[in-house]
């Protein structure tokens, strides 16, 4: 049987990248982009690592994990990256705003190797975002008119205002928005266009055969029993070493973690603690063949930053309100609440112990607590508003570390 299928195309913005190496293609797109690139030259006779897997890795200085590779918005970016792309010598491009004589080493120790280049960075890639998102705030409030904007590799950002003279932009940077890192253009036409392709394909059935080793809650219950669980070692903290400890270890057909190591250390008490951390984890539910349990290796980068780490234990939350009262201390904790209204859990000094992030949670008793991740507040039939209760259908029981318990 066929199928005809319609494929539309949308002239828009593209602001991030993809995980997967589908980034890479998106990369060699913009090749053709002007820039001031700073060549380091071959060894001769060498063979050239590819673009990708310098991509790769700097993702991962950014944030990035083996299971989501690539570089997005959402990451928290250093003040000296500006972008990046393929060049025509099928290297990849950083650009960098500072000076690139000191950053050129830098980058060389995080990334693991010298086959790339550097560019001339206009603003760092945060200070782009925050910009993206003031000129979208402006245009959705106070403008009518057709436009287009993109994000450019060197920190800049593309407007395309439709118009006939300079006149338009001249309105547009009074009336709307603007800002240093704007670069106008003008066409006669700018909006969504919709182009349509006929494409026969043969309708088949597609199956994964493959799924990946899971920590119970996904990858964010994974990170977040990271955040809650990391003690920074002393040594480390009064000497201001931190940076990113990517550590390997095998999870086998049953969900135990097996054979822990260090793939790419830091300093040796980080590695210790990033190996106590992961020996420390729940069972996953295992990965998968055909439905049938495997072994699987995993690779988990773990951040260590001073700063971070500072904030988090100097971070205090106030009391869940019960009973017309702060929350009674049981089981050696005491709920927590942050602003948006998630639960979490501190010690007797108020330190926290658990993040909050749960919505709602019962206190501690016997070493566990039931706690969900959804579901809304009631009021008790007939207490006239006095009394409440929460309902979910998705109820668990956490550890004293965070940790989801098994059923």
């Amino acid at each position: 049987m066929r199928k005809i299928i319609y494929t539309l195309s949308l002239i828009i913005v593209v602001s991030s990248m993809s995980c997967s190496h589908k980034t890479y293609t998106n990369l060699s797109n913009v090749e053709g982009k002007e820039n001031t690139t700073i060549t380091q030259s071959d060894e001769e006779g060498a063979v050239q690592e590819p673009a990708w897997t310098y991509y790769e890795r700097l993702s991962y200085v950014f944030g990035a994990d083996s299971t989501c590779v690539g570089i997005r918005n959402d990451m928290d970016f250093p003040d000296w990256y500006s972008g990046c792309f393929v060049n025509n010598h099928d290297r990849l491009t950083i650009n960098v705003v500072g000076d690139t004589a000191e950053l050129r080493p830098m980058l060389a120790e995080l990334l693991n190797g010298n086959e790339f280049d550097l560019g001339i960075g206009i603003c760092p890639k945060k200070e782009q975002i925050r910009v993206q998102e003031l000129l979208h705030e402006a245009i959705a409030s106070n403008y009518k008119g057709a436009m287009q904007s993109s994000s450019d590799e060197d920190g800049t950002i593309t407007v395309i205002l439709q118009g006939k003279d300079s006149s338009v932009v001249e309105d547009f940077k009074k009336n709307v928005f603007d800002s240093p890192i704007l670069r106008f253009e003008i066409a006669d036409k700018v909006g969504i266009e919709l182009r349509c392709d006929t494409i026969n394909v043969e309708e088949k059935a597609f199956v994964t055969h493959e799924s990946s080793p899971q920590f119970p809650g996904g990858e964010t219950a994974m990170i977040e029993y990271i955040y809650d669980n990391l003690r920074y070692p002393k040594e480390a903290y009064d000497e201001n070493i931190q940076g990113r400890v990517v550590v390997q270890f095998l999870v086998d057909k049953t969900g135990n973690i097996d054979s822990i190591k260090v793939v790419r250390g830091k300093d040796p008490y980080l590695d210790a603690e990033a190996v106590r951390i992961v020996k420390a984890f729940p069972k996953f539910t295992p990965g998968k063949f055909d439905l049938v349990p495997i072994n699987q290796w995993m690779t988990l980068p773990i951040k260590f930053s001073v700063s971070d780490y500072k904030e988090k234990m100097d971070r205090k939350y106030p009391a869940f309100q019960y009973d017309n009262g702060d929350d009674y201390i049981r089981d050696g904790l005491y709920r927590i609440v942050d602003k948006r209204g998630k639960i979490g859990y501190a010690d007797e000094k108020g330190n926290t112990i658990i993040t909050p992030r749960f919505a709602f949670g019962f206190p501690f008793e016997n070493g566990k607590a039931k706690v969900t991740d959804s579901g809304q507040e009631k009021e008790v039939e007939g207490s006239r508003g006095e009394y409440h209760y929460w309902e979910s259908d998705d109820w668990y029981y956490i550890d004293k570390t965070g940790r989801r318990l098994e059923d």
